[in-house]
């Protein structure tokens, strides 16, 4: 298990090189983050719509859900709400605030690329049945209805359950242990129904491609205040936190 000292530095590190990597990889590395946890989401709605008992549902969706981020550690790819925390270089002033900011928009727009993408296959494969996308497309209203207030909350307290999570897969030194280590996390956010951005842009999406009672306007201000949000949790709370936590303990 790695320290926490060592912990900061691997994501300072980590967000350096987000920076420096080239345009087209960090486009594809994004996408891919997006379709992960658009497929995670596919087998959380899965279990929801067909399993008996609701609790039992959203229970066992939590659990298969987390799959999306356990292939975004394992395979390397780039994911807005966790690339958040990369703003550590910046605190420690090896990274530049607008280079970092570039990086993390890429990042951002990347992953809605790559869920709109499942969001498309997924209809034209026919995975969701009528049950699923009633249930899909009732959460999508609910998000896109949510007073603003409300929203940004949420947002920010996702992205504090979903850093804390990544950071604590960061802790491992093997597979296990970051599976491990993560899975609880990201179930607990599942659970909690908090707004993370990018599992967001495929729930309002399939709900829009689908004919959902969504409007544009809706989904951009959700996708605004709920990015908003998930970058205070992540870029502000945890990883400013760890900053001083960090700079203290080492003083």
């Amino acid at each position: 298990m790695k320290t926490f000292d060592e912990i900061i530095d691997y994501i300072v590190v980590a967000g350096k090189a987000k920076t420096e990597k080239k345009f087209r990889a960090l486009v594809l590395q994004g996408i891919m983050a997006g379709m992960f946890i658009a497929l995670g989401a596919i087998g959380y709605f899965k279990l929801v719509a067909y399993t008996a008992d609701p609790g039992l549902g959203k229970f066992l969706g939590a659990l298969i859900f987390p799959t999306g981020i356990i292939a975004i550690l394992l395979l390397g790819s780039e994911l807005f709400t966790s690339d958040c925390m990369g703003i550590l270089g910046v605190y420690r002033r090896t990274i530049r605030l607008g280079r970092f900011m570039k990086m993390l928009l890429t990042v951002l727009g990347a992953n809605l690329v790559g869920a709109v993408v499942i969001a498309f296959l997924s209809t034209g494969a026919g995975i969701f049945s009528e049950h699923m996308l009633e249930i899909v497309i009732s959460s999508a209203v609910a998000k896109t209805t949510m007073p603003i207030g409300q929203m940004f909350i949420s947002a920010v307290l996702c992205n504090i359950i979903v850093c804390s999570g990544v950071m604590m897969a960061y802790s491992a030194k093997t597979v296990e242990g970051k599976i491990l280590a993560v899975w609880f996390p990201i179930a607990l956010f599942v659970l909690s129904g908090t707004e993370h951005i990018v599992a967001n842009m495929f729930y309002l999406m399939m709900a829009f491609v689908n004919g959902g009672d969504v409007t544009v306007a809706g989904i951009l201000i959700s996708f605004v205040v709920v990015a908003l949000g998930n970058f205070i949790g992540g870029a502000i709370v945890i990883s400013g936190a760890n900053f001083y936590i960090d700079r203290d303990l080492n003083a």
